[in-house]
């Protein structure tokens, strides 16, 4: 994606591949992408200042090009460990902090935090390895290892406490765009169809983009699928989440948008279910989660859409795959079904 002089380059419904599947392959373009995201930008510097006392030890786990850390350091962190899994991404983080005065008081730690040991335990944790289906980055597993390992007793996470949505939508657009293998960065149609052969997927209804959904577009309330609490807890990294929804307006169902609100800290909360682009209240890095289905159902009010949603691990940090299934309900008859996922 890119920008211009009056913001972002991108429109509601716009179709991309998801960012979460290829973390690792995440460019200084992506990075400047994230550090261009005011939604983003805005609630974590505001919740690193309010967390970060001076005098205190910080953890930025996926410290990436270092702003939260520089942020931490501000805040008059005594030292801040940066843990990143790109050498060359690591670097840049060193370059930045030493750039603003704080060199000497941050420590790069390369590689992945599972693998890796600190001196002491910090303060608090910072992270920002949410995907906008929270869990999609495989940021849970991750931070309670951290938790656990690295923070010391009393200390605080940021964020403390994540919640993800799942709400049914029209969105032809995207809906089109998705049938026509065209994602934005997707290559072209045969390109694209090579990824999804490459990925072992029976077709681009079995994967889930990242997409402004308008909010117009909802088409009942949205509902809470997992709630994390960060600071205690083990969460599975495996779940299934049934899920009803009552239709509130006529309009047709393309398939399910999802997105987090986290509680970064005791005052600052990130919601990224806006739309707002020209007004910068969407995010532009994470956008939401369209997770289409393959025939869209035309809905009345008062009808329901029933759905099963299944997160499955898989080996290794950052891999999972989704199960989105179910069926619609009008005036208590079934008149459509579906079943897509991510497994291969």
């Amino acid at each position: 994606m890119t920008t211009t002089a009056d913001g972002p380059a991108y429109t509601a419904e716009q179709v991309w591949l998801p960012a979460s599947e290829r973390l690792t392959d995440w460019d200084f373009a992506f990075h400047d992408l994230m550090l261009g995201d005011d939604l983003r930008m805005e609630a974590f510097r505001a919740a690193v200042l309010e967390a970060v006392r001076p005098g205190t030890t910080v953890l930025d786990l996926g410290t990436g090009t270092g702003i939260l850390a520089q942020w931490a350091l501000e805040a008059g962190a005594r030292r801040v460990y940066g843990i990143e899994l790109n050498a060359d991404v690591l670097r840049t983080a060193r370059d930045r902090v030493a750039a603003a005065g704080h060199g000497d008081r941050f420590l790069p730690v390369h590689g992945l935090s599972f693998d890796v040991d600190l001196p002491e335990r910090v303060d608090v944790v910072i992270s920002e390895i949410m995907g906008n289906l929270a869990d999609n980055e495989g940021f849970a597993t991750i931070l309670a290892d951290a938790r656990r390992r690295f923070l010391a007793p009393g200390g605080a996470m940021l964020p403390r406490r994540v919640e993800s949505y799942l709400v049914p939508v029209t969105a032809a657009r995207a809906h089109a765009q998705v049938r026509a293998g065209t994602p934005q960065d997707g290559g072209g149609a045969g390109r694209f169809a090579e990824l999804l052969r490459d990925r072992g997927a029976r077709g681009p209804f079995d994967l889930y983009y990242d997409v402004v959904l308008p909010l117009d577009g909802h088409l009942s309330a949205p509902r809470i699928v997992r709630i994390y609490d960060l600071e205690q807890g083990e969460p599975s990294a495996t779940y299934e989440v049934p899920l009803v929804f009552t239709v509130h307006r006529d309009g047709v169902l393309s398939g399910f948008k999802g997105y987090f609100v986290a509680t970064l800290s005791d005052t600052v909360a990130l919601d990224i279910s806006g739309d707002g682009i020209a007004e910068r209240t969407a995010s532009d890095s994470w956008k939401h989660c369209f997770l289409p289905i393959e025939d869209q159902v035309p809905v009345r009010r008062g009808d329901r859409v029933v759905l099963t949603f299944c997160r499955s691990g898989t080996d290794g940090p950052f891999g999972q795959s989704y199960r989105w299934e179910g069926r619609v309900l009008s005036e208590g008859k079934e008149v459509a079904r579906f079943a897509h996922s991510t497994a291969a």
